[in-house]
């Protein structure tokens, strides 16, 4: 993200309010990108889990109330 490397970032420690810059700024967008990363990848692997139960379901011909009904009953 080019944009990000121009953007001012402002942190709040107690009542003041500072602009990051150079390494520290860096560090922050760094970060943050990565935690942008592991969301995104967390995110995808929940959709494919649920894609991937649907389709087990499907295959087997049942509900999720009718599967949940199986395994408990």
């Amino acid at each position: 993200m080019a944009k990000s490397k121009e953007e001012a970032i402002f942190i709040g420690i107690d009542n003041e309010v500072i602009e990051l810059t150079g390494a520290d700024k860096e560090a922050f967008i760094a970060q943050r990108e990565a935690d942008n990363a592991e969301r995104e990848a967390r995110e995808a692997e929940q959709v494919a889990k649920a894609e991937q139960k649907a389709a087990i379901l499907e295959r087997l011909g049942l509900t999720e109330d009718e599967l949940k009904v199986v395994l408990n009953g």
